[in-house]
């Protein structure tokens, strides 16, 4: 039995705690797992906790509705234009916020782990293709499209009402010149990344360019063995270059706007993805003028980008896990309730 990078991190953090993991049936499975300590037991699934609930959950991924309640509650949300099954993707509202911004982004509305993530979007007959892309994926083939914010990806780890930790997590870059394969190749002999057929404690993942790479790339009508074009670059989302720490960077605000978002949404294990100037982060939201704002709410945190990171100082959120799953003493008690 060998157990996913999460799952052997919570179960290192559980032993520091003089906690147990151990499987949950006969049969293993990586999706659940249970803590013990004591008279004290827990069943978690992955970076779920026994607290949240399904409507949470499910509140949580359609990034659109969540995005409007908390926007609601004043919280600096981006925006965007949900495109249901029915809907004309060059209709006026989108070719409206083309227009206004110039740049936009394009995903689904149930999406996961950047899967079906166009970024750099800047024209209709693009926009149409990454439409059907994300479409396809998305659980009720809804599309959501936003404006394209400038500047880096910040994730903040919220556990129990606390943000614990925040992150810069850099995307490879793919460039003009080359073909998509031999750059996607290059980048795989990292000896950081690690495979999803053998996990180990590698802080990033390999590439796998022959499972979503090739489809993403046709949203820009660019092919996996073509050399890239003069004046083009793809970003490829879901993916990591390198995840910085920057815990002590943000400005308190900013981790607390992380903080309520999870609050409200009752997502109590939650990562928090904002998007703008690094520098800006630096500062309140206020003095960020809109130039950075909040994106979603994740109920699958990646916390091993925070206790893996590939630069600066890792942080005990997993540790933060088990202690708040199991209720030992000291932690906060169980907070996943829908507050919007």
């Amino acid at each position: 039995m060998v157990w996913s990078r999460t799952n052997q991190l919570i179960a290192a953090a559980a032993a520091e705690l003089g906690a147990r993991a151990e499987p949950l049936g006969r049969e293993h499975t990586d999706y659940f797992m249970r803590l013990s300590h004591g008279e004290r037991s827990a069943i978690v699934s992955k970076t779920r906790s026994p607290f949240l609930t399904q409507v949470a959950q499910g509140l949580a991924n359609n990034k659109h509705l969540s995005r409007e309640l908390l926007r609601a509650r004043a919280l600096p949300c981006a925006e965007g234009v949900l495109v249901d099954e029915a809907g004309d993707i060059a209709g006026p509202v989108v070719r409206a916020l083309l227009a206004r911004h110039g740049r936009l982004v394009v995903k689904p509305n149930w999406g996961n782990r950047g899967v079906g993530v166009a970024t750099d979007v800047r024209d209709l007959a693009t926009l149409a293709r990454a439409r059907e892309r994300a479409r396809a994926i998305d659980l009720d083939e809804e599309v959501l499209v936003e404006p394209f914010i400038a500047g880096t990806n910040l994730r903040v780890a919220v556990i129990a009402g606390e943000a614990l930790a925040a992150v810069e997590v850099v995307r490879p870059t793919l460039q003009a010149g080359r073909s998509a394969a031999a750059q996607v190749a290059a980048l795989n002999r990292d000896a950081r990344r690690g495979t999803w057929s053998t996990p180990s404690l590698c802080p990033i993942d390999q590439i796998e360019a022959d499972e979503d790479l090739a489809g993403h790339l046709e949203v820009y009508e660019l092919d996996l063995e073509a050399a890239i074009p003069d004046g083009r670059e793809v970003e490829i989302t879901g993916d990591e270059l390198a995840v910085i720490d920057r815990t002590e960077e943000v400005h308190p605000e900013w981790l607390a706007v992380a903080a309520s978002a999870c609050d409200l949404l009752g997502v109590d294990v939650g990562g928090v993805d904002l998007r703008g100037p690094l520098a800006a982060f630096a500062g309140p939201p206020a003095a960020a003028q809109g130039s950075a704002l909040l994106l979603e709410v994740n109920v699958v945190p990646a916390l091993h980008l925070h206790a893996l990171p590939t630069e600066g100082r890792a942080r005990p959120v997993f540790a933060a896990f088990v202690a708040y799953c199991l209720q030992l003493p000291g932690a906060p008690p169980p907070r996943a309730q829908v507050r919007v």
